[in-house]
């Protein structure tokens, strides 16, 4: 006598071990790919900064001079708006847990306490081997819609506090 859900569990074991197998294997391939490419990608982006922040230097009509740039040591960068309300935003790469770790401390006047929003923004891989960002369920196509999701409450802090 043939007992056919002992056949199905047995199949469905074999199943989640090869889906297991394949999951491993496609992490560890991930992080292969973030340990060769993550640092170019980094460097892309504090070139993306440090260009998005000139541009705004020089297009901006006043208090340009009160935004400042600062490529940090392995890939990281920090914008700081000297003028109120003041505004610094830190962003550096941890490879190893894939995250790009940002924190962000925004003081409105000279009596105020700062207030800090520590977040992470993701790296993910494509099927290309593509590494992207993203942050919780909005994943950035380009390096240009990074760069504008941190930019804009450090160049423009009045229109966040509006919104």
């Amino acid at each position: 006598m043939s007992h056919d859900w002992i056949d199905q569990g047995l199949r469905h074991m074999r199943e989640r071990e090869d889906q297991l197998r394949q999951a491993t294997a496609r992490r560890l391939h991930h992080a292969a790919v973030i340990k060769e490419k993550g640092a170019d990608l980094m460097r892309q982006l504090v070139v993306g900064v440090g260009a998005a922040v000139n541009e705004y230097k020089q297009r901006a009509p006043k208090g340009a001079e009160e935004i400042e740039f600062e490529a940090l040591p392995r890939e990281g960068f920090v914008v700081t708006r000297t003028g109120l309300p003041r505004v610094v935003l830190e962003c550096r790469p941890g490879y190893e847990t894939h995250l790009l770790y940002c924190n962000r401390t925004r003081t409105d006047d000279h009596e105020s306490a700062p207030h800090e929003l520590v977040f992470n923004l993701s790296m993910t891989v494509d099927d290309s081997d593509t590494i992207r960002l993203s942050e919780e369920t909005r994943a950035f196509p380009t390096l240009n819609e990074v760069v504008e999701f941190l930019l804009k409450p450090v160049l423009f802090p009045t229109l966040e506090q509006d919104a």
